[in-house]
């Protein structure tokens, strides 16, 4: 099963105002593919154009070689399957009915549905969860149980080629990844060629193998998501700045787009602050102030980690060493560096090991030249301890004048003591 498409100079027009400009690309049989664009970009209208819902303005669909347009309605609709971004339900069919209208392109003027299209058709509810729902009028339902009953629908029709666009709109985070299971099951299972226009990139990496990248009604990228979903295709597109990074836990591409003020609203005269190590354990100190205009640097970190990504995404000064390593004499005079030439040093919740020992000694060092240092949750760094040797090193630090804080939210109480560095730039 399955289809080859094949998509030639496509362009279509609204009012004379170009959506699709040109649009090539080729889906191979059997391929799973999130188109991803920004509002505006032509997903929706290329997946119309595809489906024949919308005629082109120019260029070619084909499939397997053949032209689209040389179809006729049955032809296509044994072919192809669609579900739409709404779907109206002004009418008082049965959630049964409406799925046996699948098996209409099957089905001869006047022919009645035989046994096995009615089996065809409870497979389906089953497949999609709504059989529980056969008996009840459409338009009595949810939005979201409307659009498992389409999907259902799409699914009796057995096509070789379904198209979704954006079939996720209405449903809850369950039913998203439900209908997108299911996709990519057909897409598995029976080798169905799966297209579908998503909104969420995050989503889309979750369930798709390839990925269509629009922009202006052409083709910005195709391929895996490493070569499409990048920081700087997102920005081409969608026009906001954005970092790549792994999962943690599955270690699927994800997206983060910069959020809170740009950091071009904050003033130039902003504290200098160094923090100390990196981790997932550090990220809400950095962020806090980076929220509050500081301007950080970070280090010791490796460069998979989740600290060196955030300076890298920030433009942040960061010291970068190998993993399980200690650091060289030059990372060393670097750190020190950063650190003197910073106003304060904080040292967040993060993990000691053997490590990173020598940098509690490198803060130490410039704590006694006068710098201020804070300590985030003394107390437990017992349970982060792995070395056993930190937390009385760090308790030397508080004695010779280093500032031990409960949780990193009493940072700006103490960097920003009058609230007016905060203010100001609110202002």
């Amino acid at each position: 099963m399955g289809l080859n498409i094949d998509i030639q100079g496509l362009k279509f027009t609204y009012d004379a105002h170009p959506v699709l400009d040109g649009t090539e690309f080729v889906v191979q049989r059997g391929d799973l593919v999130a188109m991803l664009g920004a509002n505006g970009a032509g997903k929706s209208t290329l997946l119309r154009c595809i489906s024949r819902i919308l005629k082109p303005t120019g260029g070619h669909i084909l499939l397997d070689g053949s032209e689209l347009q040389q179809l006729n309605s049955k032809e296509a609709a044994r072919l192809m399957a669609v579900v739409p971004q709404e779907t109206a339900a002004d009418f008082d069919f049965t959630v049964e009915e409406i799925v046996m209208m699948g098996r209409f392109p099957y089905l001869k003027r006047f022919q009645k549905e035989e046994q096995q299209d009615r089996d065809i058709v409870k497979r389906s509810m089953e497949m999609t969860g709504v059989s529980h729902l056969a008996a009840r009028s459409i338009a009595a339902l949810s939005g979201g149980e409307k659009q498992r009953v389409i999907m259902a629908r799409a699914v009796c029709q057995q096509p070789e080629v379904l198209i979704l666009d954006e079939p996720t709109a209405n449903l809850d985070i369950g039913y998203q990844s439900m209908l997108l299971e299911l996709a990519a099951r057909l897409n598995r299972d029976y080798g169905v060629t799966v297209i579908a226009a998503i909104h969420d990139i995050n989503l889309a990496v979750h369930h798709f193998n390839r990925f269509i990248l629009l922009s202006g009604g052409r083709v910005l990228a195709t391929g895996r998501a490493e070569e499409v979903i990048t920081a700087e295709n997102i920005q081409m597109s969608y026009g906001v700045p954005a970092s790549t990074y792994r999962h943690p836990l599955h270690g699927v591409l994800q997206v983060s787009v910069a959020r809170g003020h740009p950091r071009g609203d904050c003033n130039n005269d902003g504290r200098t602050i160094h923090v100390i190590g990196g981790g997932e354990e550090a990220l809400p100190t950095l962020e806090l102030l980076n929220q509050k205009c500081c301007r950080l640097s970070v280090g010791p970190v490796s460069a998979q980690d989740s600290s060196c990504r955030f300076a890298h995404f920030n433009g942040f000064p960061v010291i970068i060493v190998p993993p399980f390593t200690t650091m060289s004499s030059e990372n060393r005079e670097e750190h020190l560096k950063l650190m003197r030439s910073a106003e304060a040093v904080v040292i967040p919740p993060i993990p000691f090991g053997e490590g990173n020992l020598p940098v509690v000694a490198e803060v130490g060092t410039v704590l006694k030249e006068g710098k201020a240092v804070y300590i985030i949750d003394l107390e437990g760094v017992k349970s982060r301890d792995y070395s056993g040797k930190a937390f009385p090193l760090l308790q030397n630090l508080v004695g010779e004048g280093a500032v031990a804080l409960k949780n990193f939210g009493e940072l700006p109480k103490v960097l920003f003591p009058d609230g007016g560095e905060e203010d100001e730039r609110k202002g």
